[in-house]
């Protein structure tokens, strides 16, 4: 199930001039493409992924998540992507990422993967990210368990939130 949807997110980058990813997007949450995807899940056997760009990871990430008594929940992450992250610091004392670090680059591929079209550094694009902050909450009305996750590491993050 996770090989199917880090191929499926391999498709995924900035929605804003390529209707292709928001076509992608939609096609993930319809209840049809579930239908057919779900044939594909095998308990005797691994599905064949597409090769997906690894996005680097590191010790730069951090998560703050807080319930509070009155079942408010705050999920707040950040990245540098590496220690000090690009290394500019604003005049206000604010240590500024390294985001270029979660584009596909045309020749420069992490971990030998295929750099994705969709996340190709490009001017006033946003690259594609896998910081998950994640809250699972009882149905309106219900009891139940609060839970605030959070996960780094690149594209990993997706297997240790659903881990959890």
């Amino acid at each position: 199930t996770l090989k199917i949807a880090l191929t499926l997110a391999s498709n995924l980058g900035d929605p804003s001039g390529d209707v292709s990813v928001t076509h992608t997007a939609e096609g993930m949450v319809s209840k049809s493409e579930a239908n057919s995807l779900r044939q594909l899940i095998n308990d005797s056997q691994s599905f064949q992924s597409v090769p997906h760009s690894s996005l680097e990871s590191g010790a730069a990430a951090s998560q703050v998540l807080v319930m509070g008594p009155d079942d408010f929940i705050v999920a707040v992450v950040s990245s540098l992507n590496r220690p000090f992250g690009s290394g500019i610091v604003t005049p206000s004392g604010i240590l500024l990422n390294s985001q270029m670090l979660d584009f596909s680059w045309q020749n420069k591929t992490m971990n030998h993967s295929i750099p994705r079209l969709q996340n190709l550094l490009q001017p006033r694009k946003r690259p594609r990210s896998f910081l998950l902050p994640t809250i699972v909450r009882p149905s309106e009305g219900m009891c139940g368990t609060y839970l605030c996750l959070g996960a780094n590491n690149g594209d990993r993050a997706l297997s240790s939130i659903v881990q959890v």
